[in-house]
């Protein structure tokens, strides 16, 4: 009586093969002409062979220049073991040299060239060299090595010490300077030096580098005989008795010397009582036969 409905009515049946998925590949659109070139993020542009070589370029380029500027520092701090000797003072105080200045210049290159420390200028000990130079040569006064800002060659500045006299003692005669210091044997002292000489009896032994005198007494030495020169009176020796402050001038074509007393520092008093007394003497036709003692101040005594 009721006819049943078809609800597959109007539907379109699919065979099995229509329904299932198409495995056939995806295929891509192909890209416009204009996207030709253009880079896809993350990814790395290409690199042409002249981008490649200019970039080594640059790198050789930079090496180059760094193995250049370290060279060149390398040179800059360079240091010759060749050193050049100047006085401290000035030019003419070369004069003053107590040994050949060719001396100085050996040592301090022996120095130089002793230690591969020493072969530049941030690593090289000037104030040890210095110090040992001095300890090797006691007559200088001061040494100082100067390193040049662009030249390889180190400057020796000395400063020799000022001799005064030559003292004889038991073991030789020695230079001594200004402050009574023995400075070296006076057989090295170069002939240009003239110095007034002074015989030790006492039994004194000199060492290099030590005290041989006061500075008094060398002060007072020095002004006898220049008070002695001012009036043309020349002395032919000096001693220094044993056991006495004592000073004996023996003077040129007398037959007689003149004592002085070293406890008194006034050489200059001394010597003008001298001089009084000489001239005193010769107008009285007076010439002494041992000596003329003026170590009481103001008084004088003959023999």
């Amino acid at each position: 009586m009721f006819k049943r409905r078809d609800n597959n009515r109007g539907r379109r049946r699919l065979s099995p093969a229509a329904a299932a998925p198409s495995e056939q590949p995806i295929r891509r659109r192909p890209e416009p002409a204009d996207n030709i070139g253009r880079m896809r993020p993350g990814q790395a542009p290409p690199r042409s062979a002249t981008a490649v070589g200019a970039k080594v370029a640059r790198r050789v380029g930079v090496l180059i220049l760094a193995a250049a500027i370290i060279i060149s520092v390398i040179n800059v701090l360079s240091v010759t073991p060749q050193v050049k000797v100047e006085p401290l003072t000035s030019s003419k105080a070369s004069s003053a040299f107590l040994r050949n200045s060719s001396e100085y210049q050996a040592a301090a290159n022996k120095l130089l060239s002793s230690s591969i420390w020493n072969r530049n200028k941030v690593t090289i000990n000037t104030d040890q060299i210095s110090r040992q130079l001095i300890s090797q040569f006691p007559e200088l006064s001061s040494a100082s090595i100067t390193l040049p800002l662009l030249a390889h060659r180190p400057i020796l500045y000395v400063q020799p010490a000022e001799a005064a006299l030559v003292v004889a003692a038991n073991n030789g005669a020695f230079v001594v300077d200004q402050n009574g210091r023995a400075l070296m044997p006076s057989a090295n002292l170069p002939t240009a030096h003239n110095l007034p000489q002074v015989v030790d009896k006492s039994g004194l032994t000199i060492n290099i580098g030590h005290q041989v005198l006061t500075s008094d007494d060398v002060t007072f030495i020095q002004t006898v005989l220049a008070e002695l020169a001012a009036k043309h009176i020349q002395v032919s020796s000096m001693v220094l008795p044993a056991e006495s402050r004592e000073l004996d001038a023996y003077i040129d074509g007398q037959p007689y010397f003149v004592k002085f007393n070293l406890a008194n520092d006034d050489a200059r008093q001394q010597a003008g009582t001298y001089l009084a007394t000489a001239a005193e003497l010769q107008g009285e036709h007076v010439t002494p036969k041992s000596y003329i003692d003026v170590r009481v101040d103001g008084r004088a005594y003959y023999k």
